[in-house]
Protein backbone atom coordinates (compact mmCIF):
# COMPACT_ATOMS: atom_id res chain seq x y z
CA UNK A 1 0.00 0.00 0.00
CA UNK A 2 0.99 3.34 -0.58
CA UNK A 3 2.33 5.99 2.06
CA UNK A 4 -1.65 7.32 2.51
CA UNK A 5 -3.85 7.29 4.89
CA UNK A 6 -5.91 4.12 5.68
CA UNK A 7 -10.05 4.58 5.43
CA UNK A 8 -11.58 2.47 7.37
CA UNK A 9 -15.31 1.85 6.66
CA UNK A 10 -16.69 0.18 10.02
CA UNK A 11 -20.20 -1.52 9.28
CA UNK A 12 -21.11 0.20 6.18
CA UNK A 13 -24.28 -0.23 4.84
CA UNK A 14 -24.82 0.44 1.01
CA UNK A 15 -22.44 -0.67 -1.73
CA UNK A 16 -22.85 2.62 -3.50
CA UNK A 17 -21.65 4.65 -0.47
CA UNK A 18 -18.75 2.44 -0.32
CA UNK A 19 -18.13 3.11 -3.94
CA UNK A 20 -18.53 6.39 -4.00
CA UNK A 21 -16.20 6.36 -0.78
CA UNK A 22 -13.63 4.63 -3.34
CA UNK A 23 -13.71 7.06 -6.44
CA UNK A 24 -13.03 9.76 -3.72
CA UNK A 25 -9.96 8.13 -2.76
CA UNK A 26 -8.99 7.34 -5.93
CA UNK A 27 -9.52 10.98 -7.03
CA UNK A 28 -7.23 12.44 -4.25
CA UNK A 29 -4.49 9.71 -4.21
CA UNK A 30 -5.52 7.76 -1.42
CA UNK A 31 -5.64 3.49 -2.43
CA UNK A 32 -5.57 1.49 1.19
CA UNK A 33 -9.55 1.06 1.84
CA UNK A 34 -10.07 -1.13 5.06
CA UNK A 35 -14.11 -2.91 5.56
CA UNK A 36 -14.91 -3.91 8.68
CA UNK A 37 -18.75 -6.07 8.28
CA UNK A 38 -19.80 -4.88 5.17
CA UNK A 39 -23.93 -5.20 6.04
CA UNK A 40 -24.52 -6.46 2.72
CA UNK A 41 -21.39 -8.61 1.72
CA UNK A 42 -18.35 -8.06 -0.27
CA UNK A 43 -17.55 -7.77 -2.68
CA UNK A 44 -20.58 -5.86 -3.69
CA UNK A 45 -22.13 -5.22 -7.39
CA UNK A 46 -22.98 -1.74 -6.79
CA UNK A 47 -19.95 -0.77 -4.90
CA UNK A 48 -18.23 -1.85 -8.21
CA UNK A 49 -20.92 -0.19 -10.46
CA UNK A 50 -20.13 3.35 -7.95
CA UNK A 51 -16.29 2.81 -8.19
CA UNK A 52 -15.97 3.72 -12.16
CA UNK A 53 -12.83 4.71 -12.54
CA UNK A 54 -11.47 3.83 -9.08
CA UNK A 55 -11.53 -0.35 -9.51
CA UNK A 56 -7.80 -0.43 -8.43
CA UNK A 57 -9.20 1.04 -4.54
CA UNK A 58 -11.72 -1.51 -4.75
CA UNK A 59 -10.33 -4.41 -5.99
CA UNK A 60 -7.67 -3.56 -3.20
CA UNK A 61 -10.17 -3.24 -0.05
CA UNK A 62 -9.51 -5.88 2.68
CA UNK A 63 -12.28 -7.52 5.09
CA UNK A 64 -11.79 -7.47 8.75
CA UNK A 65 -13.90 -9.01 11.51
CA UNK A 66 -13.64 -5.40 13.86
CA UNK A 67 -12.71 -2.52 14.18
CA UNK A 68 -10.17 -3.22 16.25
CA UNK A 69 -8.52 -5.75 13.46
CA UNK A 70 -8.67 -3.20 11.35
CA UNK A 71 -6.37 -0.43 13.15
CA UNK A 72 -3.92 -3.15 14.76
CA UNK A 73 -1.25 -2.13 12.52
CA UNK A 74 -1.62 1.87 12.65
CA UNK A 75 -0.18 4.38 14.53
CA UNK A 76 -2.12 7.43 14.62
CA UNK A 77 -5.82 7.41 14.20
CA UNK A 78 -8.59 9.71 14.02
CA UNK A 79 -12.09 9.01 14.33
CA UNK A 80 -14.91 11.11 11.82
CA UNK A 81 -18.03 12.19 13.81
CA UNK A 82 -20.52 14.66 14.12
CA UNK A 83 -21.93 14.19 17.89
CA UNK A 84 -20.58 15.17 21.22
CA UNK A 85 -19.55 11.68 22.66
CA UNK A 86 -19.26 12.14 26.23
CA UNK A 87 -15.51 11.51 26.25
CA UNK A 88 -12.69 14.77 26.28
CA UNK A 89 -10.76 14.27 23.08
CA UNK A 90 -9.19 16.93 20.66
CA UNK A 91 -11.87 17.73 18.22
CA UNK A 92 -10.09 18.67 14.92
CA UNK A 93 -11.00 20.05 11.29
CA UNK A 94 -10.73 18.07 8.31
CA UNK A 95 -7.56 20.49 7.22
CA UNK A 96 -6.10 20.66 10.54
CA UNK A 97 -5.98 16.36 10.72
CA UNK A 98 -4.99 16.12 7.17
CA UNK A 99 -1.73 18.36 8.39
CA UNK A 100 -0.77 16.08 11.16
CA UNK A 101 -1.48 13.34 9.02
CA UNK A 102 0.87 14.34 7.04
CA UNK A 103 3.22 15.05 9.42
CA UNK A 104 3.12 11.91 11.07
CA UNK A 105 3.48 10.25 7.94
CA UNK A 106 6.60 12.09 6.82
CA UNK A 107 8.18 10.27 10.40
CA UNK A 108 7.27 6.85 8.81
CA UNK A 109 4.09 6.36 11.05
CA UNK A 110 1.21 4.22 9.62
CA UNK A 111 -2.08 6.63 10.04
CA UNK A 112 -5.95 6.18 9.50
CA UNK A 113 -9.36 7.41 9.17
CA UNK A 114 -12.41 5.60 10.94
CA UNK A 115 -15.90 6.37 9.42
CA UNK A 116 -18.85 4.74 11.06
CA UNK A 117 -21.75 3.60 9.36
CA UNK A 118 -25.09 5.43 7.05
CA UNK A 119 -27.28 4.62 10.09
CA UNK A 120 -26.09 5.72 13.54
CA UNK A 121 -22.07 6.39 12.79
CA UNK A 122 -19.35 5.35 15.16
CA UNK A 123 -20.02 3.80 18.44
CA UNK A 124 -18.35 5.18 21.60
CA UNK A 125 -16.04 2.13 21.87
CA UNK A 126 -14.97 3.00 18.62
CA UNK A 127 -14.11 6.59 19.25
CA UNK A 128 -12.13 5.19 21.99
CA UNK A 129 -9.67 3.80 19.93
CA UNK A 130 -8.74 6.92 18.02
CA UNK A 131 -6.44 10.09 18.96
CA UNK A 132 -8.58 12.33 18.38
CA UNK A 133 -12.27 13.32 16.40
CA UNK A 134 -12.86 14.84 12.90
CA UNK A 135 -15.67 17.25 12.54
CA UNK A 136 -16.30 18.56 9.33
CA UNK A 137 -18.11 21.87 9.97
CA UNK A 138 -21.35 22.11 8.85
CA UNK A 139 -24.23 24.91 8.68
CA UNK A 140 -27.24 23.50 10.95
CA UNK A 141 -27.64 20.19 9.35
CA UNK A 142 -24.25 18.12 10.61
CA UNK A 143 -25.25 15.06 8.88
CA UNK A 144 -23.12 13.99 6.15
CA UNK A 145 -23.09 11.01 3.78
CA UNK A 146 -20.63 8.59 3.76
CA UNK A 147 -19.43 8.99 0.39
CA UNK A 148 -19.17 12.73 0.89
CA UNK A 149 -17.66 12.45 4.16
CA UNK A 150 -14.83 10.53 2.51
CA UNK A 151 -14.21 12.57 -0.29
CA UNK A 152 -14.12 15.66 1.87
CA UNK A 153 -11.83 14.58 4.21
CA UNK A 154 -9.74 13.12 1.65
CA UNK A 155 -10.23 16.21 -0.37
CA UNK A 156 -8.45 18.08 2.48
CA UNK A 157 -5.77 15.38 2.79
CA UNK A 158 -4.86 16.37 -1.16
CA UNK A 159 -4.85 20.03 -0.91
CA UNK A 160 -2.22 19.92 2.23
CA UNK A 161 0.02 18.16 0.19
CA UNK A 162 2.45 21.98 0.16
CA UNK A 163 2.64 21.96 3.53
CA UNK A 164 4.24 18.47 4.17
CA UNK A 165 7.58 18.92 6.31
CA UNK A 166 11.14 17.86 5.58
CA UNK A 167 11.68 14.10 6.81
CA UNK A 168 12.65 14.18 10.70
CA UNK A 169 15.44 10.99 11.81
CA UNK A 170 14.60 8.71 14.59
CA UNK A 171 17.81 8.96 16.76
CA UNK A 172 16.08 5.41 18.48
CA UNK A 173 13.37 2.71 17.51
CA UNK A 174 12.31 2.83 21.32
CA UNK A 175 11.29 6.76 20.84
CA UNK A 176 8.71 5.54 17.93
CA UNK A 177 4.98 5.79 18.06
CA UNK A 178 3.36 2.72 19.57
CA UNK A 179 0.98 0.86 17.41
CA UNK A 180 -2.72 0.74 17.46
CA UNK A 181 -2.14 -2.90 18.49
CA UNK A 182 0.06 -2.54 21.24
CA UNK A 183 -1.75 0.27 22.81
CA UNK A 184 -4.46 -2.18 22.94
CA UNK A 185 -2.38 -4.13 24.87
CA UNK A 186 -1.65 -1.44 27.23
CA UNK A 187 -5.24 -0.89 27.65
CA UNK A 188 -6.49 -4.41 28.20
CA UNK A 189 -3.53 -4.81 31.19
CA UNK A 190 -4.45 -1.92 32.73
CA UNK A 191 -8.06 -2.46 32.63
CA UNK A 192 -7.57 -6.02 33.66
CA UNK A 193 -5.77 -5.16 36.73
CA UNK A 194 -8.06 -1.93 37.27
CA UNK A 195 -10.93 -4.56 37.55
CA UNK A 196 -9.37 -7.08 39.34
CA UNK A 197 -8.61 -4.22 42.30
CA UNK A 198 -12.04 -3.13 42.12
CA UNK A 199 -11.28 0.51 40.60
CA UNK A 200 -13.74 0.03 38.21
CA UNK A 201 -16.77 0.43 40.29
CA UNK A 202 -19.87 0.76 40.29
CA UNK A 203 -20.40 -1.48 36.95
CA UNK A 204 -22.93 0.46 35.59
CA UNK A 205 -20.03 3.21 35.22
CA UNK A 206 -17.31 0.99 34.08
CA UNK A 207 -17.55 1.47 30.36
CA UNK A 208 -17.40 5.73 30.66
CA UNK A 209 -14.49 4.90 33.18
CA UNK A 210 -13.22 2.74 30.57
CA UNK A 211 -13.51 5.36 27.81
CA UNK A 212 -11.85 7.95 29.70
CA UNK A 213 -9.12 6.56 30.70
CA UNK A 214 -8.23 5.28 27.31
CA UNK A 215 -8.61 9.25 26.58
CA UNK A 216 -6.25 10.24 29.09
CA UNK A 217 -3.91 7.83 27.72
CA UNK A 218 -4.11 8.70 23.96
CA UNK A 219 -3.55 12.47 24.98
CA UNK A 220 -0.25 11.71 26.63
CA UNK A 221 1.20 11.01 23.00
CA UNK A 222 3.18 8.02 24.53
CA UNK A 223 6.18 6.56 22.49
CA UNK A 224 6.29 2.89 22.69
CA UNK A 225 8.97 2.79 25.06
CA UNK A 226 7.02 5.02 27.50
CA UNK A 227 3.92 2.09 26.78
CA UNK A 228 6.26 -0.34 27.63
CA UNK A 229 7.60 1.35 30.65
CA UNK A 230 3.94 1.62 31.97
CA UNK A 231 3.06 -2.24 31.60
CA UNK A 232 6.10 -2.77 33.60
CA UNK A 233 4.62 -0.43 36.24
CA UNK A 234 1.34 -2.23 35.91
CA UNK A 235 3.06 -5.39 36.69
CA UNK A 236 5.34 -3.50 39.32
CA UNK A 237 1.95 -2.48 41.57
CA UNK A 238 -0.19 -5.53 40.91
CA UNK A 239 2.49 -8.19 42.31
CA UNK A 240 4.10 -6.01 44.75
CA UNK A 241 7.41 -6.04 43.34
CA UNK A 242 10.44 -3.92 44.65
CA UNK A 243 13.98 -3.83 43.93
CA UNK A 244 16.15 -4.03 47.16
CA UNK A 245 19.01 -1.21 47.58
CA UNK A 246 22.15 -2.29 48.06
CA UNK A 247 23.78 0.28 50.71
Amino acid sequence: MSATPAVILSFPQLGENIGAAARAMANFGLSDLRLVHPRDGWPNDRAWMMAAGALDVVKGARLFPDVKAALGDLNLVYATTARDRGTTKEILTPKEASRRLREAQATGLKTGILFGNERAGLTNEEVSFADAVITIPTSEFASINLGQAVLLTCYEWFLAADATPPARIEHNPVHRMPTREEMFSLFEHLERELTESGFLFPPDKRDHMVRATRATLHRARLTYQEVQTLRGMIVALAKGKHRVTKP
